[in-house]
């Protein structure tokens, strides 16, 4: 109940107040330049408060009149007849900025980049994954590990090599399917499509042939 109230009492006094102020401050003309200042210090001091409640908010939240001790700093840096945004400014963050401002510029593009490098890693293993997917071949895992390595792709069957293997197989393999069978009720022996005429097989059938036709007659 008590964190519900100090929250309200943080938000209008700390944000909803000074959001309107800040506005009302933009909108005069000539735009008075002091107050300008000042409402840039308040956002940037708040600004660090708010990040460092994020990262850190878990750690600290569980402390006794967390919420107490939050209402009252943010009060103390929101009234305007405090201005303990302008002291805390003046005193710490621009004296740590400007100590230290070559660092942080390093250490922010170097983020960046990293971040910058890292997402669009990711995003192109995410596109690769789902291109291999919708087009049905194999996956280039080097990619997907974030290594710029590259894997050859399995070979495919061509159409041509596919109409070759079906005229070989296709005829002995429906043949063998036939539910027609033999008179000995044993399923019939598919035809060979490489005869080769043996030379028994071929004096076998020659005898044959003079068996029918008979002895030669003489002549007189």
């Amino acid at each position: 109940m008590f964190s519900i109230f100090f929250s309200v009492l943080c938000s209008w006094f700390a944000f909803f107040l000074p959001c309107y102020a800040t506005y009302k401050t933009l909108s005069q003309r000539p735009i008075i330049e002091a107050d300008v200042q000042k409402w840039c210090m308040y956002w940037s001091v708040v600004g660090a408060f708010v990040g460092f409640e994020h990262v850190a908010g878990w750690l600290v939240s569980w402390l006794p009149f967390y919420w107490e001790i939050k209402t009252v700093f943010l009060l103390f840096l929101s009234l305007p007849q405090i201005q303990g945004s302008t002291f805390v400014y003046n005193s710490y963050m621009q004296p740590f900025f400007a100590k230290n401002e070559k660092e942080i510029d390093a250490g922010i593009v170097s983020i960046q980049s990293n971040v910058l490098s890292f997402v669009q890693s990711r995003l192109s293993a995410l596109w690769e994954l789902l291109w291999s997917v919708l087009s049905k071949t194999p996956v280039n895992q080097g990619n997907i590990n974030g290594a710029q390595q590259t894997q050859p792709a399995a070979p495919g069957i061509s159409l041509d090599s596919a109409m070759g293997l079906f005229k070989t197989y296709g005829p002995s393999l429906l043949n063998s399917l036939n539910p027609a069978a033999t008179p000995n009720g044993s399923a019939p022996t598919p035809p060979s499509f490489t005869p080769t005429t043996s030379s028994s097989s071929v004096s076998t059938i020659s005898s044959q042939s003079a068996v029918e036709r008979g002895p030669s007659s003489t002549l007189p």
